[in-house]
Parts: structure tokens; sequence; C-alpha cells
């Protein structure tokens, strides 16, 4: 796979040519991407998530406060856009059911009155939102940055208000079609050239 740097105006706009990003056949359909890009040091707060559930908001609470954004839309193919969706939501939809399974681990603990049976019951529980955690975090930091664009957003330089998106994990044939697109776009903007001086006499 790939990588190409546009403008976040770019990305917004949606000014790209019918390639899919993830595929490299004919575009289909048109799928909403929204990048944010921390800094480094803030790969450091991940010790939080340690500290359970409070720790987990925290970190993605100020994740989202101190990221660069960019967000827009890219060219794919249907079949590309039903597992660019899936790739978000399973994993989304593992998180949730992490806090949920502990929940009702907490409950059956509470109401069991040591009984042996509902013991057991909230034990499982609290087991598999252990493993809810772990598969959740694992599809929603590697498997979907494997499968699914992914986009690195740079801070805009002084004196501008655009800003230069890396896009990654696209198609090659992505790739060199939007290349070819923005060296149309640099030729068609470029001024013209002064025209000729007239002949001297003399």
């Amino acid at each position: 796979m790939g990588r190409v740097q546009v403008w976040a105006s770019q990305l917004w706009a949606n000014d790209f040519p019918p390639v899919c990003a993830m595929t490299g056949r004919p575009a289909e359909t048109w799928k909403k991407f929204n990048f944010a890009t921390p800094p480094d040091w803030a790969y450091a707060l991940l010790i939080l998530i340690c500290l359970g559930g409070i720790g987990f908001v925290a970190f993605a609470v100020t994740i989202a406060v101190v990221s660069q954004r960019a967000s827009g839309y890219l060219p794919l193919t249907r079949s590309s856009a039903t597992t660019a969706r899936l790739a978000l939501w399973v994993p989304v939809g593992i998180l949730i059911a992490w806090p949920a399974c502990w929940l009702i681990a907490l409950i059956v603990g509470a109401a069991g009155n040591n009984d042996p049976t509902a013991n057991g019951v909230a034990v499982a529980f609290l087991l598999l939102g252990a493993v809810c955690l772990l598969a959740g975090l694992l599809g929603r930091l590697v498997i979907t940055r494997l499968i699914t664009p992914q986009a690195r957003v740079k801070a805009p330089a002084p004196g501008q208000t655009d800003r230069i998106v890396e896009l990654r994990n696209v198609h090659p044939a992505f790739v060199t079609a939007v290349q070819q697109h923005q060296q149309a776009r640099a030729v068609q903007y470029a001024p013209a050239p002064p025209p000729p001086l007239p002949p001297s006499h003399g």
C-alpha cells in the first residue's frame, strides 16, 4: 500500500479522481473519514488505560483535545465501504461490551450474597469484559489501521490556515491517480507565460 500528501481542503471537498482508495478499482461511492493525529508525547498517556474505565476516558478525552484533525471523503467501491464500516464499528461495539460486562458482574456479585453460583457468574463476566477490552483495543488500534485508509495530519504552517494530510495505507493506483490529478490542477492554475517581446528595430 502507498501514501500520498493532499491538502485538508482537498480532502473535505472530495477533490479526488474516482479511483477506490482501498482497491484501486473504479469508485462507486464516497465515504467520510475523520482523521486525527495526536502529538508523539500523547502516547505516553496509554498507561492511563491501566486505571480501567476512568483512565480510558481520560486518555480518549486528552487525545481528542490535543490532536490535529482533518475530515472528508474518499472514493471507494461499495464493498470497500462496507469493509471500512465493519472495521470501524465492530471493535467499537466490542469496547462498548467491556463496561457492560463489568457492570453485570458487579450487579450479580452484589446480589449474590456469597452464593457460589452467583460469584462464578460474576467472575465469568469480569473475564469476558477483560477479553472484550483487549479484543476491542486490538481491533481498533491494529486491525482497523491495517484494513482502512489512515492519515497523518500535520499542523498548519505559520501564516497558513490549510494543512497537509498524508494519506496512508491507500492503494498505489489511487496514489498515482491523485498525483496525476494534482499535476493537472497545477498546470491549470499556473500563470500564463508573458507574451514575447516585440522585435527591436535598428
